[in-house]
């Protein structure tokens, strides 16, 4: 009887940690970034588990990228990250927290089976534009500053952003990030540069409602394609 019953108390250790699996089900929503962009989704969510016992990365052959998580709501949550994903076959692999070790959960393929269509005019990408570099305020370091263009320069002639007043930059600069296969501080960082008047005392965090949005140029945007330094120049305003 003694034997049985330790028999069955380990079995029960060893089955610990399935018991902690809380999460029931894992989507993709929307994906909001093409091939060769930084990655930005949405997941539909249900479990029992805290939000900080959960991780979701990015796998790719370059590298993994614990994504940055918000939650939109109790079954759904907003990931992004800044490392761009080039790799065809990258997977979004979600993990939990169990007892003491994280354990995979599930693993959705984020390009297998579907097919990135790019508009020929930004298919025919110019070369890059260098640009200037101010000293960063850490010193020492240099934060790269916006392409050294002149304003009629930043701007792509007869072409305004499908902008409604509602959208916040950040979808716009996702939605058109993917558009234009541009990381998605850099794609905010060039709207924002090529349209000044757009924005409330000339706070990037302050887009008016009521404002007309131009195209920003080929030439602004390829000023921004470092994922990294965008984003430094965006944290930096």
């Amino acid at each position: 009887m003694k034997t049985t019953l330790y028999i069955l108390i380990f079995a029960a250790l060893l089955l610990c940690p399935l018991a902690w699996g809380k999460v029931s089900h894992v989507s993709i929503n929307q994906q909001q970034f093409n091939l060769g962009a930084s990655p930005r989704l949405k997941v539909n969510i249900v479990t029992d588990a805290k939000f900080d016992k959960l991780q979701f990365v990015v796998e790719q052959r370059a590298g993994n990228e614990r994504l940055m998580v918000n939650p939109i709501n109790s079954f759904m949550l907003l990931l992004s990250g800044v490392e761009d994903v080039s790799d065809p076959d990258a997977q979004l692999v979600i993990k939990e927290y169990r007892v003491n070790r994280w354990y995979d959960v599930k693993r959705l393929a984020l390009f297998s089976g579907k097919t990135i269509t790019v508009s020929p005019s930004e298919q025919n990408l110019k070369s890059p534009v260098q640009p200037q570099s101010i000293p960063a305020a850490t010193g020492g370091a240099e934060l790269t500053a916006k392409p050294n263009l002149a304003s009629e320069a930043m701007v792509k002639t007869g072409c305004m952003l499908d902008y409604s007043g509602k959208q916040t930059l950040w979808r716009l600069g996702s939605h058109y990030g993917g558009v234009w296969q541009l990381n998605t501080y850099g794609a905010i960082l060039a709207i924002f540069d090529a349209n000044p008047k757009a924005f409330s005392g000339g706070d990037i965090n302050r887009l008016r409602a009521d404002a007309k949005l131009a195209c920003p140029s080929e030439a602004l945007k390829q000023g921004y394609r470092d994922a990294k330094l965008a984003r430094q120049i965006f944290e930096s305003k």
